[in-house]
Order: structure tokens, then C-alpha cells, then sequence
């Protein structure tokens, strides 16, 4: 079975664990389209911050993909990951405002590196639903969005998600599906 290898990263408490637990119940569950409701992903699991590295394997569409997700506080040490990893998903919080800034820092760090120029990349803005979070239209005013991905070389997408709520699994899915032709054997 091919295998993509992917690198999850994002300050802490963005909701990367909990993304990779819900990709997890999706994956594991035959019929997608019931996945998406959210009587059927359940109550959002509980999670501990990540200290260190976590890795997570899931299966869809006939390829494997393997999640090194590294905790938020190990931001001065990720580009020792780069290389090991062929995706990339980085994770804002769009509902802490104040934290945004210093995300978009870290994220155009990423982007900075030689290691990821060749890279997929999927930014993910969680929390969309929680009350007073910011749209994806002011978080693209404050970061410049548009100006990122003019001039960044990586091939980047954007998805809003809840991963509490279940919203935007799908979109991370097919993105997976159709940037995993990096794939090794």
C-alpha cells in the first residue's frame, strides 16, 4: 500500500490532536458521507497537549498516511522534521485573535525553509465554531493572506474547519487524496 508522509504543525492548542482523533473515527467508518454528520463522529474526545512527537496512521482510498504531529511548544525545532515529510498541515486557531500573529510568524517561517519549497501545504483554520472567532476573510486582511500565497513556492490551500464539531474533515480528506502523489513505497 503506498504511504504519504505528512508533518502537522501549529502552535499549541490549535486542535491538532483532536483533528487527527476525527480523521481517525471518519476513516475508520465505511460510509463518508454519514461521517460528516455530527451525531455519528460523537462527542469531541478529550486530549492532552503534545509534548514531543505523535504519530498517527490512517487509512483512505487505498493509501496510508502516516501524521507526525509535533507539539505546538516545539516550534524553535520543527525544521529538524522538514525532511522527513512529503504534506504538510499547519493548523491557526481562529479563535484566539491575539494568537494569530505570532501563528502567520511561525507559519511563514515554515514556508521560509528549503525543505518544504517542493511541499503541498493545507492551513487549516480551526475553531470556526466558536462565537466571536475570526472570518477567514479577517484573518486574511491580518496575515495578508493573498500576499503568502502569491509569493510562497509551496502549492497552499485553505479550509476553515471545527474539528470539535466535525466541519471540513471531508475537505481535509480529499486534500490528502489529491496531493498524495508525493508518495514512497
Amino acid at each position: 500500500m503506498a504511504e504519504v508522509q505528512l508533518l502537522l504543525l501549529g502552535p499549541e492548542e490549535v486542535g491538532k490532536t483532536l483533528m487527527l482523533k476525527r480523521l481517525q473515527t471518519v476513516t475508520a467508518q465505511h460510509n463518508l458521507a454519514q461521517a460528516q454528520q455530527k451525531e455519528d463522529l460523537g462527542e469531541a474526545p478529550s486530549t492532552i497537549p503534545t509534548v514531543g512527537v505523535n504519530l498517527v496512521t490512517l487509512t483512505h482510498n487505498k493509501r496510508k498516511y502516516t501524521f507526525r504531529e509535533l507539539g505546538g511548544a516545539m516550534g524553535p525545532i520543527w525544521n529538524n522534521y522538514f525532511k522527513e515529510s512529503r504534506n504538510l498541515v499547519y493548523v491557526m486557531d481562529s479563535a484566539r485573535p491575539t494568537q494569530i500573529a505570532s501563528s502567520c510568524i511561525q507559519f511563514l517561517e515554515v514556508l521560509s525553509s528549503k525543505e518544504t519549497q517542493d511541499m503541498p501545504v493545507l492551513l487549516i483554520l480551526n475553531k470556526i465554531d466558536i462565537g466571536g472567532c475570526m472570518s477567514r476573510s479577517e484573518i486574511s486582511n491580518l496575515i495578508r493572506l493573498p500576499d503568502i500565497l502569491a509569493c510562497a513556492r509551496q502549492d497552499i490551500t485553505v479550509l476553515e474547519c471545527s474539528f470539535r464539531e466535525g466541519t471540513g474533515l471531508r475537505g481535509i480528506l480529499k486534500w490528502l487524496h489529491e496531493k498524495s502523489s508525493y508518495v514512497s513505497k
